[in-house]
């Protein structure tokens, strides 16, 4: 890449210098080599240089990619640094054509509508092509109308918009080649502007939907032929923004399915043959019933039936618990091999993983996060029948956090007597049972010798289980993928 920025003739004149010559200088370098230097380092630090001389005032204003950031203020909030940094980068989209990507980010402080839909119409001149906008605090009720110039915006890949404000989309909208949609925060005027979004967009491939307002939408048809992956994320507090939204997915293509929210959201899966990853997160607990969120959580794996690769959290398997009466109505996972059960801090019970099993005929990779008592009915497992992946698919089991108690071993050596192609035991110990030496060889003595003589039994310390999270979210940061 340096090859083709500098030439020969550049390489000549700075192999020329006496490296000991105190006249030679830096900014003796050609401007775009200069630029080309300043496109290494944080946006802040080269804008930096703007002071250096009269040579560097504006060399930083022909980079091609910037990122501004004005983190949380600890202590009330610097309204001066949000409007001076919203002016910086409005002169910078005056002075600038070379601008690819834009990356503005200012939390905790409320900013003006006109400024953002001032910077956005300029946005859209410059041709960027990758736009980050997240600006704004929680409390702004402002409106904002997208400018007639960000309409028909040719050029945009990439629109990541944190918005904490009303947004008006106009009839007229088109991205045509955008591929790439995040929306943060926003609030939707109403049902039409959403849709009138998402029909602009035909070219879409990712939309990451998280904690927006539906306020004022009853239903969402998200009917992308298009689209790739689906990302919805809405924390439990935003449960009262929603008005029983019904959201339609028709994407004959999609790959890649998240949800995590709550079941005031009711997806209905439609023509999703084609999902291969999946994962779910539904809170079992909402003020219409747990039947409700029960039937809900139904609908929605009904529809993604089809996936290879899927994750459920507790809460979701606490959701199929108050639908255990249709739960029968569930189809078979004839494509499922791996089935991660993802925690949180809830004392869910999952026995009715043991009735999900069934239905997942060549499941080859098993993984959950501990083993309650609800797993083992006195002396037998709730599962009174094996399911046949266990008898012919099932390779793999991890137990991300395993502590040796009796109940446990009884659950492991369930596995032991009845695999018969399981390759490989995972178990995370527990701190407590990492330290119990003599716990720890009476377990593997327990196990060592039951069922098939082939099977690897791996006691492994604990490093990235759920325990080692003080925070939840931190967890789902890890584990959950939001843009």
């Amino acid at each position: 890449m340096m090859a083709a920025i500098i030439s020969s003739t550049d390489v000549n004149n700075i192999q020329n210098h006496n490296v000991g010559d105190t006249t030679y200088m830096i900014s003796d370098l050609p401007d775009h080599i200069l630029i080309y230097i300043l496109s290494f380092l944080p946006t802040k630090d080269a804008v930096r240089t703007s002071i250096l001389s009269t040579k560097w005032r504006y060399l930083w204003t022909h980079l091609s990619v910037f990122d501004f950031l004005i983190p949380r203020p600890k202590y009330g909030k610097n309204q001066n640094s949000a409007n001076c940094l919203l002016d910086l980068v409005g002169r910078l989209l005056d002075k600038s054509n070379c601008i690819e990507r834009l990356c503005v980010k200012i939390f905790g402080i409320s900013v003006n509508a006109n400024q953002v839909s001032s910077l956005i119409s300029s946005v859209a001149k410059n041709k960027v092509q990758h736009l980050h906008f997240n600006l704004g605090d929680v409390t702004t009720t402002t409106n904002c109308v997208l400018p007639l110039s960000f309409l028909a915006f040719e050029s945009l890949n990439t629109l990541d918009l944190g918005l904490k404000l009303t947004l008006h989309i106009p009839s007229a909208i088109c991205f045509s080649s955008l591929k790439r949609l995040v929306l943060s925060y926003v609030i939707f005027e109403n049902e039409n502007s959403i849709q009138r979004l998402l029909s602009g967009c035909p070219v879409l491939e990712e939309l990451v939907w998280c904690n927006c307002h539906f306020k004022n939408v009853k239903q969402i048809n998200v009917a992308i032929s298009t689209l790739r992956t689906l990302n919805v994320h809405f924390d439990s507090s935003f449960c009262d923004l929603f008005d029983n939204c019904i959201v339609k997915i028709d994407a004959a293509n999609l790959l890649t399915l998240r949800c995590r929210t709550n079941p005031a959201i009711q997806f209905i899966p439609i023509n999703l043959t084609s999902v291969v990853n999946a994962c779910v997160d539904l809170e079992y607990y909402y003020p219409q019933g747990e039947l409700y969120a029960g039937n809900c959580a139904i609908k929605l794996l009904s529809g993604i039936s089809s996936v290879k690769s899927l994750q459920l959290s507790n809460d979701t398997l606490e959701c199929l618990i108050y639908a255990k009466d249709t739960l029968h109505l569930l189809p078979s996972f004839h494509n499922l091999t791996h089935l991660t059960v993802l925690p949180c801090h809830c004392d869910a019970t999952y026995g009715v993983l043991m009735d999900f099993l069934p239905k997942t005929p060549i499941l080859e990779a098993l993984h959950i996060p501990d083993v309650v008592h609800n797993y083992v009915d006195g002396e037998d497992l709730i599962l009174n029948l094996v399911p046949s992946c266990v008898k012919s698919s099932l390779k793999l089991l991890t137990i991300s956090y395993f502590n040796g108690d009796e109940y446990e071993i009884r659950f492991v050596k369930f596995f032991l007597e009845n695999a018969t192609v399981l390759a490989e035991i995972r178990l995370v110990c527990s701190r407590h049972l990492s330290a119990d030496f003599k716990k720890l060889d009476d377990v593997r003595n327990q196990l060592q010798h039951v069922g098939l003589i082939s099977c690897v039994l791996k006691f492994c310390n604990t490093s990235s289980s759920f325990d080692d999270y003080t925070d939840e979210d931190e967890f789902w940061k890890t584990h959950f993928i939001i843009a």
